[in-house]
């Protein structure tokens, strides 16, 4: 059964297995969950309407930047200082129509209340042809983590229930960002499995081509029961371990999760 969804706009600090103690932020709906993709491992569920909300359902960039203040001095009061804020949420963060004035007063209420952490984003990479999303990624986050994990676009559309076409313009984009991390999860399936030796080649040549805009690239498998039970299976840690040395062998920094 996936997990229930964020219901606010702002999580925790919660210890991450990747990035420690970490801060959330959802920029998105508190009652649905609002994606380009309709990924069949999500944890949050199949997406039942891809990118369409109003800007009643979203918070507005008043709002989050009082959130952000409010929330952010009560922390520093506590002391309850994280090492990571990390812009994810219920879906795909920068469908909001605001994304890069929010992440510019982020970094701001960052640097006034803990400058020592970080600001990371998990993003799906699919909306790299809007300018002012690429110009939120490359001004105001440290660690911008980028899905790719396909070596095919007919696995990218069995895996997350979109258009092949939509693959080309993915890659494209990602030529816009100048620094991220790769963010790659693995998974067995009878209709789009990314585990094949021939997925897992190709997608190695993805990451060679992206090769100097690279800073590391994480590996992952089902942690939490997905959509889609029936076609979204784990890895073994021996399977997930031997991609890695595949990415190694290619000079790329490494890590499993």
């Amino acid at each position: 059964m996936p997990i229930p969804l964020q219901d606010g706009w702002l999580y925790g600090p919660v210890d991450s297995r990747r990035y420690g103690r970490s801060l959330g932020v959802n920029p998105l709906p508190v009652d649905r969950k609002l994606c380009s993709l309709d990924c069949l491992y999500c944890q949050y569920g199949f997406t039942k309407a891809q990118e369409a909300a109003g800007r009643a359902e979203l918070p507005g960039l008043d709002e989050l930047k009082a959130a952000f203040e409010q929330e952010f001095s009560r922390l520093a009061a506590a002391n309850d200082l994280p090492d990571r804020i990390t812009v994810a949420g219920n879906g795909e963060p920068s469908l909001h129509p605001d994304f890069l004035e929010m992440s510019r007063a982020l970094c701001a209420s960052r640097d006034r209340h803990f400058p020592g952490a970080s600001i990371g984003l998990l993003c799906n990479s699919m909306h790299l042809n809007r300018q002012d999303v690429v110009e939120a990624i490359n001004g105001f986050y440290d660690e911008p983590a980028m899905k790719l994990e396909w070596g095919t676009a007919e696995c990218f559309a069995a895996m997350n229930r979109v258009p092949a076409s939509r693959f080309k313009a993915l890659l494209s984009g990602l030529e816009k960002i100048n620094r991220f991390v790769v963010q790659s999860l693995f998974m067995h399936s009878p209709h789009g499995d990314n585990s094949t030796n021939q997925e897992v080649s190709l997608w190695i040549e993805h990451l060679n081509h992206f090769r100097e805009h690279i800073v590391r690239v994480e590996l992952y498998s089902l942690d939490r029961p997905p959509a889609d039970a029936a076609e979204a299976t784990r890895l073994s840690v021996e399977e997930l371990a031997s991609i890695a040395d595949r990415v190694s062998a290619n000079g790329f920094e490494v890590e499993i999760y």
